[in-house]
């Protein structure tokens, strides 16, 4: 997407994609309706937190793509359990710190980190855009028992395409020339997945705690890694597996969590 896309156009032309389908299918299937007054709060969390598009794209343009992937994920999920803490009282135990302990040390064994004297502005942009991701995500719990994930995405994308093309046009960006290029079809294929995995990241967060969904959302980049080897024939290392391994196990281990205790025995009835 580079050289057709800067960082604000390539998030503006994807949220005006969306928008196009999304609107009219959600006034379709009834999926978009007023919203209270009380919930404004949470969408302009959410919308604001969409905006960290730019900072993303920003920072895989100027970092390594190791780099900016594990400043991205620690960052998000950092910010997952942090929020998790701070908004929704989860507690802390000790299978979710070990188990983000473990997942770190996995991303950090597949991503190596490097970091130039001249990149230290993108690696700071990397790192807020996976704390607003994490907003993003976790804050949905707020209002996704009351709305659909369709119109939540819908919040995501007038954001997007308000705050994004906003700047192009302040910072006075070439807008980019429609066509049947591969840039454009990179777009595309960035847009769906955009839809899909925000779709399932706000239904999964529903039903799950914070910590757990942020150390989940690691797996993307064992699935990175798999799709890698399988699209890009890249190599397998040692490095990689033993990441893959610790990542997964890392995400499985939050979930472990002690047996409720057993309600109280009522004493049997005197005998006469």
């Amino acid at each position: 997407m580079q050289g057709t896309f800067t960082e604000f156009s390539q998030a503006w032309t994807r949220a005006l994609i969306l928008l196009i389908v999304l609107v009219p299918a959600g006034l379709f299937m009834k999926s978009l309706k007023k919203i209270e007054r009380k919930d404004w709060k949470w969408f302009a969390i959410l919308g604001l937190a969409s905006l960290n598009q730019a900072p993303y794209y920003f920072g895989f343009e100027h970092l390594s793509v190791g780099t900016a992937t594990l400043l991205f994920y620690c960052f998000l999920t950092l910010g997952a359990y942090l929020i998790g803490a701070l908004f929704f009282k989860e507690k802390m135990t000790l299978p979710k710190i070990f188990g983000l302990l473990i997942a770190s040390i996995g991303l950090y064994n597949i991503y190596a980190f490097s970091l130039e004297s001249n990149q230290v502005v993108a690696a700071i942009a990397t790192s807020i855009a996976g704390l607003m991701g994490a907003c993003g995500v976790v804050f949905s719990k707020k209002v996704s028992d009351r709305y659909s994930e369709l119109q939540i995405i819908v919040v995501y994308g007038v954001f997007i395409f308000i705050g994004n093309l906003a700047m192009t046009l302040i910072l006075g960006e070439t807008m980019p020339k429609l066509a049947l290029t591969s840039s454009w079809l990179a777009q595309l294929g960035y847009a769906t997945s955009f839809l899909l995995a925000n779709a399932a990241v706000v239904a999964g967060f529903r039903h799950i705690e914070p910590s757990v969904g942020g150390v989940l959302g690691l797996l993307e980049v064992v699935f990175a890694a798999i799709l890698g080897v399988i699209i890009f024939s890249e190599s397998v290392t040692l490095s990689l597996l033993i990441g893959e391994v610790l990542i997964v196990v890392g995400a499985v281990v939050p979930s472990v969590s002690s047996k409720p205790s057993l309600p109280p025995t009522r004493p049997s009835p005197a005998s006469p």
